[in-house]
């Protein structure tokens, strides 16, 4: 029997650009699919473009909350499904075909925690493809992984936690470390998986944003260890991108 998944879309007045979101939620070719939107109390009309959609939304939740992760967290009580995903309002699935290649990792592999792909960045100046494919749980304390591009079954919450809401910007960030570094066994699925908008929260205020994840990352290691490692990081990074394999790519879409 094909797996529930459950697509988790928190938003707050995304009456621009939540149908896109749905959009892409609806044609997805996997089944049984369920969309789980988690309103922060819209009053631009959101919940009346949601409504259109239920014939996928399971459950849709509108009320204030205390942020984005709260928001995530309320997503996670609420979704039926054995593996999760969280698509933000701003966001987008690349292709009808994203939830069902990831679905197919999770049933060959029963003991995979976690499948995450790769993301196309939009950004003012184009749109390129950012490659995860060398993530793990040695340098992700150095780098990054965006949440639209990461499933996860909702046993990994009941061993690892929720969303930190101590954390405003990098809450995600501190859970995938917890993931990865804490033993769960996770997949690199090579394809795109989302669209992913670069002008949300995390790019408002880029100071605070680095202050905050510079601390989250201090809680798994010290001051002097991070300094290097991350020197190591980047000089590899540098290297790789000059034999070709950079992470970043320009992308046009087909």
């Amino acid at each position: 029997m094909n797996p529930l998944i459950s697509v988790v879309t928190v938003c707050f007045n995304a009456a621009g650009t939540i149908q896109s979101t749905l959009d892409s939620v609806r044609t997805q070719t996997w089944r049984p699919l369920e969309s789980v939107v988690v309103d922060g109390g819209s009053n631009d009309g959101t919940q009346d473009l949601v409504a259109h959609y239920g014939d996928i939304t399971g459950t849709v939740v509108s009320e204030p909350d205390e942020g984005i992760y709260d928001a995530m967290n309320k997503g996670i009580d609420l979704a039926r499904g054995e593996i999760i995903h969280f698509l933000n309002a701003d966001d987008s699935f690349v292709d009808a075909g994203v939830v069902e290649a990831a679905a197919r990792v999770f049933m060959a592999e029963p003991e995979v925690d976690l499948v995450f792909g790769d993301a196309i960045y939009r950004t003012t100046d184009g749109a390129f493809m950012r490659r995860y494919g060398r993530v793990n749980a040695r340098n992700l304390i150095y780098g990054d992984l965006c949440h639209q591009v990461v499933f996860a079954r909702k046993r990994v919450f009941e061993r690892f936690g929720r969303f930190n809401l101590e954390y405003r910007i990098n809450a995600d960030f501190d859970w995938l470390l917890r993931v990865f570094r804490g033993g769960a066994q996770v997949r690199y699925l090579p394809r795109a998986v989302a669209n992913y908008d670069t002008g949300g929260q995390s790019n408002v205020n880029p100071t605070f944003t680095r202050a905050e994840r510079i601390r989250v990352r201090l809680q798994y290691t010290t001051q002097s260890a991070y300094q290097v490692g991350e020197f190591g990081y980047r000089l590899r990074r540098k290297l790789l991108a000059l034999l070709g394999r950079k992470e970043f790519t320009p992308y046009v879409d087909s």
